[in-house]
């Protein structure tokens, strides 16, 4: 298959990444591969204009690409192949469906509308409010370095480097809006900005960019993998600087840009369609079932007159005759005419519409008037009512939060669709953390902190706090579970109380002994507020004394709380020390291996 410049696409293929993985795009027809899949490109991008990309080239993350030239499924010439147009169809269909436009700064005011809309407002800010959870400790992300054997020193300096990349981000202040942003336009683009001097102390700085003038560029339509970025500047007239003259196409290495997107691609795979898109045809629908009711409570709310006149036995056209003068006479108002210099009657328009004019014969009743119409306030809101919730669906945000007079829960009851609103969460997290993870791999890189301590990606695992209201409630009720079946299961004398702990409650070794450990020290304490008890904080000094004594004097009374008593006993030791509480290296207990802990709700983690 040729490119639009007469090269092949096998050779534009192999143009991208070397042997090693690591070779100069734009020293191996990087501005081919650009220009071939790049139908938006007019000119060429220049290296020039992107002095930090050749920084970025060997920086990051080469794996998917290794995995994908490896494959026997995703490296062949037949896929090697760039993005088609979209059919556009402006037919109902695309107006009701998800039909979006191809254009990405129309789709985008699109979405923006959509997102402006009360109801979807409401969604997407319950979304945002459970997505933004401060810990104990104020991060909202938190790093794992986990299967690997680095030390302590080294693994404290690594979490100083990720909570100075997170702080550059700024999540605590705006993190609430980028998760907005990213539901909405399905896309967000943060550029990692490096000092030219200083490229061992990483990355300086993120900024936020606008997802309108981003584009990534794709290896091909099968494998997804983004090659590089093009940022289209806008450069705008020197006379008026509200218009834009021409646009640059500025190239972005992808590992220069902390890209996070939503997953879903529209029907043909040709761009990201964001969380939004879920609603888009129960906005629709709202929208206009909403106009209609309006249009038909205008419609139906004036009141109006119904004329039955008598005509008695007239003819039908003199019976007509008759109306239209009362007609006349009634639809007429009396006026003050400035220029004739006095009253006259003039046509009252208004008054056409509010009543309607009905000959009755001789032998009906006599002439009536009534009113009828006025149907304003029916409060019918039902059809209406059905679409909201449809709407709140569409978004998988629970219906109960609908009613703000609805007070909240927290009782041992959950409803599914909260559990399932929280899941849905986690998985918009993950997105998000996975976009940081790549990023603070790369900041790694340039202060030679990765590779230099033989890290992997898999050894990074990024998390942020999942949602604390319902997900934790969810937690507790499963840890209730737990130690309902384990009551159950001790009160059998055939079973030991320890197998039952490691079996159903999945603790360790480590934590049955800090368990006895403590139940130690508990029993100790136990025996001294006894002691206090029955002979006062001097207990100590009194026993001492009685010890001395030997058994000359008749010794102290009895104290109670065990040994040491009155026969003399020594108190035991409070020392408390001499066991494990759970943080050091695995105790044996004897047996087998405790077992594998129980499944648990996924966190937000790469």
């Amino acid at each position: 298959m040729a490119g639009a410049d007469g090269s092949s696409t096998q050779s534009s293929n192999k143009s991208y990444v070397s042997n090693d993985g690591k070779g100069s795009t734009f020293d191996r027809n990087m501005q081919s591969y650009l220009k071939n899949r790049g139908n938006f490109i007019e000119k060429t991008p220049d290296e020039a204009k992107n002095t930090k990309y050749k920084y970025f080239q060997k920086i990051g993350l080469r794996r998917p690409e290794a995995i994908a030239r490896n494959s026997v499924a995703l490296n062949n010439d037949w896929n090697n192949t760039a993005f088609s147009a979209i059919y556009q169809d402006k037919s109902f269909t695309d107006l009701m469906y998800s039909q979006a436009s191809e254009e990405k700064p129309g789709r985008l005011r699109d979405y923006r509308m959509i997102a402006a809309y009360s109801e979807v407002a409401d969604a997407i800010d319950e979304i945002c409010d459970e997505t933004i959870n401060v810990d104990e400790n104020g991060d909202i992300v938190t790093l794992d370095i986990r299967n690997t054997d680095l030390e302590s020193e080294k693994k404290e300096e690594i979490e100083k480097e990720f909570s100075r990349f997170i702080s550059m981000m700024d999540l605590e202040d705006n993190g609430w809006n980028y998760f907005r942003q990213f539901l909405v336009e399905g896309e967000l683009f943060f550029e990692l900005i490096l000092k030219d001097d200083y490229i061992k102390q990483g990355v300086v700085a993120v900024k936020n960019l606008p997802a309108e003038q981003f584009d990534p560029v794709y290896d091909n339509i099968q494998t997804m993998l983004v090659k590089a970025f093009i940022y289209k500047k806008p450069i705008f007239s020197s006379v008026d600087n509200k218009k834009v003259e021409r646009y640059e196409y500025i190239p972005f290495e992808q590992n220069q840009v902390l890209y996070v997107n939503s997953g879903q691609y529209n029907e043909t795979k040709d761009f990201i369609i964001p969380f939004i898109e879920n609603c888009r045809r129960a906005y629709r629908q709202l929208s206009m079932i909403e106009d209609s009711v309006v249009i038909h409570r205008m419609v139906h709310a004036p009141l109006r007159f119904l004329f039955n006149v008598d005509v008695g036995r007239l003819p039908v056209p003199q019976a007509e005759a008759y109306l239209r003068k009362l007609q006349s006479q009634y639809w007429s108002t009396k006026t003050f005419d400035i220029d004739q210099g006095d009253i006259v009657k003039k046509y009252a328009p208004q008054s056409t519409l509010d009543s309607f004019w009905f000959a009755k014969r001789q032998g009906m009743e006599a002439t009536t008037v009534e009113t009828f119409g006025g149907q304003m306030s029916d409060g019918n809101m039902e059809p209406l009512d059905w679409f909201i919730k449809k709407l709140y669906r569409s978004l998988k945000t629970p219906t109960s939060r609908l009613n703000a007079e609805t007070g909240y829960s927290d009782g041992t009851e959950m409803l599914r669709e909260e559990l399932k609103f929280a899941k849905m969460i986690i998985r918009q997290q993950q997105r998000f953390a996975q976009g940081i993870k790549r990023a603070f791999i790369t900041h790694l890189k340039f202060k030679e902190m990765f590779d230099d301590w033989d890290l992997f990606d898999d050894n990074i695992r990024v998390e942020f706090n999942v949602p604390t209201s319902f997900y934790d409630m969810r937690e507790s009720q499963k840890l209730n579970l737990k130690i309902d079946t384990f009551n159950n299961i001790t009160n059998n004398e055939m079973i030991s109380t320890i197998y039952a702990m490691k079996k159903y409650l999945d603790w360790k070794d480590s934590d049955i002994l800090a368990n006895l450990h403590f139940k130690k020290v508990e029993a100790e304490h136990m025996f001294e507020i006894e002691q206090i008890r029955s002979s006062g904080p001097n207990w100590k000094e009194m026993l001492a004394q009685q010890n001395e004594g030997g058994g000359e004097g008749g010794g102290m009374p009895d104290m109670g709380g065990g040994g040491g008593g009155g026969g003399g006993g020594i108190p035991p030791d409070f020392s408390g020390s001499g066991a494990a509480t759970g943080g050091g290296g695995e105790a044996d207990l004897g047996g087998d291996e405790p077992p594998a802990e129980a499944p648990e709700a996924p966190p937000a983690e790469v």
